[in-house]
């Protein structure tokens, strides 16, 4: 038998089992249920759906009471909200957050330049004190060996005279 070419067959179609469907389904919701929570800004505009579920042994969905889900985890106060929404990811939110780590970044690093030339300042300030007291120890060496040899010189006038 000879095969038709690739561009001649037909697509297969697959047979999708009902417990398939509901897979799909709970990851359809999941996956909705995640673009809400990062979206939050445009969750008013549209009504979140249910939470999913995992499905029962006979394929159905199971049901939930939503006051009893509400009730477990306690009412939300105001600063926990502020501090929800303070995480929550948004465009704007983002960019300031942005904004703000790259100026904190950006005032870092020229905290540490403006201590790095004061202590340049410093450094240099001290190389010429060094410099300073050398050139003023050899001028001592100097007036010393003078003096010894004034000395010298003088004990040597009073033991002749």
């Amino acid at each position: 038998m000879s095969r038709p070419p690739s561009s001649q067959t037909t697509p297969q179609f697959y047979r999708v089992s009902e417990r398939d469907l509901t897979e799909i389904e709970l990851h359809s919701v999941d996956s909705i249920n995640d673009l809400h929570r990062t979206h939050q800004d445009h969750s008013h505009k549209v009504r979140p759906p249910r939470p999913a579920h995992a499905p029962s042994l006979n394929g159905n969905l199971p049901y939930f009471d939503a006051l009893a889900v509400n009730q477990t985890s306690g009412p939300v106060s105001s600063w926990e909200r502020r501090l929800q929404d303070m995480f929550t990811p948004s465009s704007s939110r983002a960019y300031a957050l942005g904004c703000a780590i790259v100026t904190l970044l950006l005032l870092t690093v020229l905290l540490i330049f403006y201590f790095l030339v004061q202590q340049g300042g410093a450094i240099h300030t001290l190389t010429e004190a060094v410099r300073e007291k050398k050139v003023a120890a050899a001028e001592l060496t100097l007036l010393i060996q003078e003096l010894q040899t004034l000395r010298h010189n003088l004990t040597a006038l009073t033991a002749t005279s």
